[in-house]
């Protein structure tokens, strides 16, 4: 939960090829593709982007089309669009640029073969030259999307490196930060998702450069004392960033990362999971909160009939007084090879009562295909934590390697479902795309990921065996739902989806059924239930409008907790900023404090709970933010 002013601006902040004003190499000049006034073009262009992209491109497929310009200075460095991601979002750019300087055709680019930053000319000094770019059919086809130029003005060298990882297939880009002596030198998105090619252009010569790639969903990589040489290519070892907390697929078939179960006080639920041979030694609900973890074991039931080749199943009984919050299900096995822990994350939901008028917080198509993308993604959760609604909907999401690394960070269960831009497939990471939560006896939560055209046999199983739970809510894709044969019969109080046409805000139906979708991508609502009866769905009482939050904005609502809320001070202020003009009731703040009690000004405590250790107090306080205001809370000994 603890947010700094330094990780809010690392979620902020995309930044693109170029960064004008934030270069250290001196007086270099950033043109971008589309400077009619410094860069000429003939044949066919458009300035256009990727969805939700970090950077617009000049775009083109017209064999023979070209850029031109002159420049005077120490080099020129091109800069390329990612390539188009595989999530049907338009052809792959499958030309070649020919490059001519001062009328002398000197190299062929292949833009599929490169990163996003490719060196042109180098001189020891300050030359002036006129380069032309040509866009020519290649054997494979055609199309090139170019960002713009960088003129350097200082003596330069180039940092290359290959990256692959776990889950390579859906690996598009990373954020890469390159520093000396703690200062931020580059920031930029790179990578080429077809070869793993990553290049950071143009960069001071010296000493003592410190690497960090990050990529949401995989681990942080970095590399110290790296130099770089005028007029040279420093090339690093090929880099392979492991997945952070991917659950391998089919060792947990229930509960799981979207798929939670939610208890009460010494509840119960079933789990299915990997063991085959295995001794079952027993079962564990942990929750890690910074550096304090809380965890308690519990009792495992195995039902023998349920067993099927390598899978098995039973029962998990709570222990009394297990504190609330989402916990990660560990199971401890042993077999001839030792023993092993397996961990199915952010699965279990343990609520000390079951809400009677839930709040939603929604959201949908994203379009989270790569890492600035998430970033956007990890925000939202950013402002999800602190305004703490009962779940979270999220519907068509993109790449889920993606979506998943940034959902790991909410503290709040969810579903989620991928549609018509999906890819890859979601099953290694969310399961089946058809599935149902029941939070309690009064509210079950069906999600719905396929098109309704597709049937509705699975998600009629789901609803029938809870005809008598009285708030029944579908996180769909599309809303088109056949009314009378499903959303009456069912009496569903609410569809919210992410892809499909008509009013976002509507009632459907006799029961009646309300719509509430995204009006956009760059938005999420808050759907406040009274009577099983959504009432509240819509920004400032507007008829349809979402609650606005664009995309380099940063978190709407957000804290930031002076000192760090780290566990290591017992007296930490938080200050919280609405800039919505709505009032949000019962926000929560955690604060991680040395174990003691503590008093609180300016909210009313929720609960406190001792970390197993006994060296930690996770403090949960909560307080009502008022519309376009500020807050602060305060607590020590």
């Amino acid at each position: 939960m603890a947010t700094s002013v330094m990780r809010i601006r690392a979620l902020v902040f995309g930044f693109a090829f170029f960064l004008p004003g934030f270069s250290a190499l001196g007086r270099e000049s950033v043109w971008a593709a589309n400077d009619s006034t410094r860069v000429e073009r003939s044949g066919a262009w458009a300035w256009t982007s990727h969805r939700y992209a970090a950077t617009h491109a000049l775009a083109t497929v017209e064999d023979g089309a070209a850029l031109e310009l002159g420049y005077n200075g120490r080099g020129l460095i091109l800069g390329l669009d990612t390539l188009t991601p595989p999530n049907n979002y338009g052809p792959p750019e499958l030309g070649l640029l020919e490059i001519f300087v001062d009328g002398v055709r000197t190299r062929t680019v292949r833009p599929r073969a490169e990163d996003r930053e490719v060196v042109l000319l180098r001189s020891p000094g300050d030359e002036e030259h006129r380069v032309r770019l040509v866009h020519r059919r290649d054997g494979a086809g055609v199309g090139c999307r170019i960002t713009g130029f960088r003129v350097l003005a200082a003596p330069s060298g180039d940092l290359a490196f290959i990256v692959s990882g776990g889950h390579n297939g859906a690996m598009i880009d990373l954020r890469a930060t390159l520093t000396q002596g703690g200062q931020v030198v580059r920031e930029a998105l790179l990578r080429n998702w077809l070869t793993g090619q990553c290049r950071l252009a143009g960069l001071p010569p010296g000493d003592g450069y410190v690497l960090e790639l990050r990529a949401m969903g995989w681990k942080t990589w970095r590399q110290e004392g790296i130099s770089i040489r005028a007029g040279d290519e420093t090339a690093l070892p090929s880099v392979f960033l492991p997945r952070e907390w991917d659950v391998p697929a089919d060792s947990f078939k229930f509960p799981a990362l979207g798929r939670p179960v939610v208890c009460g006080p010494q509840g119960t639920f079933r789990a299915r999971f990997e063991a085959h041979n295995d001794e079952i030694r027993g079962t564990r609900l942990v929750r890690q909160q910074g550096p304090a973890t809380i965890s308690r074991a519990c009792v495992f039931t195995e039902d023998k009939a349920a067993a099927y080749y390598y899978h098995r199943e039973g029962v998990v009984t709570l222990p009394a007084g297990l504190p609330a919050g989402l916990y990660d299900l560990e199971v401890a096995l042993a077999n001839q090879r030792g023993p092993r822990t397996m961990v199915s994350r952010r699965c279990v939901v343990v609520v000390d009562r079951f809400p009677r008028d839930p709040v939603f917080m929604t959201f949908g198509h994203l379009d989270t295909w790569g890492q600035y993308q998430a970033e956007y993604l990890a925000r939202l959760v950013v402002a999800a934590n602190l305004l703490a609604p009962d779940m979270v909907l999220v519907s068509n999401e993109a790449n889920p390697a993606y979506v998943a690394g940034a959902l790991y960070g909410l503290e709040i269960p969810f579903v989620v479902n991928f549609g018509n831009h999906r890819g890859p497939e979601a099953g290694p990471w969310f399961g089946e795309p058809v599935g149902i939560v029941d939070f309690g006896p009064e509210l079950s939560v069906l999600n719905f990921g396929r098109p309704w055209d597709a049937g509705t046999a699975e998600a009629d199983h789901f609803l029938s065996a809870r005809a008598g739970v009285p708030c029944k809510v579908i996180n769909a894709f599309e809303p088109n739902a056949p009314v009378h044969e499903f959303l009456d019969r069912h009496r569903i109080a609410l569809i919210h989806e992410a892809h499909g046409p008509g009013t976002v805000v509507a009632k459907i139906g006799a029961t009646p059924t309300i719509r509430a979708g995204k009006s956009n991508s760059e938005s999420f609502r808050i759907i406040r239930f009274k009577d099983h009866r959504p009432i509240s769905y819509t920004y400032r009482s507007h008829a349809v409008a979402p609650i606005p939050f664009k995309r380099e904005a940063p978190p709407p609502v957000r804290v930031v907790y002076e000192p760090e809320n780290d566990g290591t001070h017992a007296e930490v202020t938080a200050r919280i900023e609405n800039d919505l003009e709505e009032a949000f009731p019962d926000a929560r703040l955690v604060f991680v404090l040395p174990r003691g009690d503590y008093q609180i000004e300016g909210g009313k405590r929720e609960r406190a709970i001792v970390s197993d250790d006994r060296r930690f107090t996770v403090l949960s306080v909560r307080l009502d933010l008022p519309a376009n205001g500020r807050r602060t809370v305060k607590v020590h000994p």
